[in-house]
């Protein structure tokens, strides 16, 4: 009887071993970051990081106050972000009696639909997104689609 519990700690190596691999053998690694713009932290917005070769997973992550964490495999990423801010809120209507927030996307398309942008993610590394440029400004409306927005309900 002596030799069990021998035998039983000399599993315990394999048996947390098997644990740690695991919990972290798909290979990916949790990355922190931070996302600026025009060295502000991006209050709120959104990243994703897509293989650069098209095979593979995407990761992506929430940007809240300039802040994200994701996994994902180490290797090179295309980046894309997007970044709200609030830029008004609708008008009660009958069908909507409470107003919501109207948001607006003010990062030029070279950092989101139109990226090029590139980065190698190293695991344990930590990431900084610097974006710089001129703001996207909201678009005015035309009368078109003022009258289409009334018909709808919108203001």
């Amino acid at each position: 009887m002596a030799q069990t519990p021998i035998r039983m700690l000399s599993l315990l190596p394999a048996l947390l071993l098997a644990a740690m691999v695991g919990c972290g053998g798909d290979g990916k690694s949790e990355v922190h970051g931070v996302a600026t713009w025009n060295g502000q932290p991006i209050e709120k917005g959104y990243l994703e990081l897509a293989p650069v070769d098209g095979a593979g997973q995407f990761a992506s992550a929430e940007i809240a106050d300039g802040k994200f964490t994701l996994r994902t495999i180490p290797g090179m990423r295309q980046v894309k972000v997007t970044a709200e801010r609030k830029i008004g809120e609708t008008a009660p209507t009958e069908r909507i009696p409470n107003p919501e927030p109207i948001m607006f996307q003010y990062l030029p398309a070279k950092y989101n639909s139109q990226s090029e942008w590139k980065i190698d993610i190293k695991a344990g590394e930590d990431l900084t997104l610097d974006m710089t440029g001129e703001e996207l400004a909201p678009q005015k409306l035309s009368s078109a689609d003022m009258q289409r927005k009334a018909r709808q309900g919108g203001n």
